[in-house]
């Protein structure tokens, strides 16, 4: 990333770094975290998107397990349609080994992707992701 007004958050959890320069959020997941700690962490990461006026969204969930289906549902129906309304261009998943983790991430990529006005897309490495989102629009296939 290039240097310029970073933010950033680290918590034996998970990691969130925003660059304003960049316009990209980033969130890394470093393990399981309770359903309080994993909703207080997107809720960061929605509010540093609408402070800062973040184009690109990236989530690391390698290390992140299962997500529960409480918070499965939160995410459909409270959180991704603010999300849609924050003017996100691009949004990154990296892909997490879990079959639980997964499985939900993909269901909800299907779910909320007819409902957002930009692309949702899966890498199995964070490398890949950060540069499909740092391309140039007429460059994206």
């Amino acid at each position: 990333m290039r240097s310029g007004s970073v933010i950033e958050h680290d918590a034996p959890y998970v990691s969130v770094t925003a660059d304003t320069a960049e316009g990209i959020l980033i969130i890394q997941w470093k393990n399981y975290a309770p359903s309080g700690t994993y909703r207080a962490t997107l809720e960061m990461a929605y509010e540093l998107i609408v402070q800062h006026k973040l184009r690109y969204f990236l989530t690391d969930q390698r290390r992140r397990g299962a997500i529960l289906h409480e918070d499965e549902v939160w995410l459909v129906n409270d959180w991704a349609p603010r999300m849609a309304k924050a003017g996100l261009q691009r949004a990154a998943v990296v892909q997490s080994a879990d079959f639980f983790n997964r499985t939900t991430v993909e269901r909800f990529v299907r779910t909320v992707l007819p409902t957002v006005d930009y692309p949702i897309v899966n890498f199995q490495t964070l490398e890949e992701a950060q540069a499909w989102l740092m391309q140039p629009n007429e460059m994206l296939v």
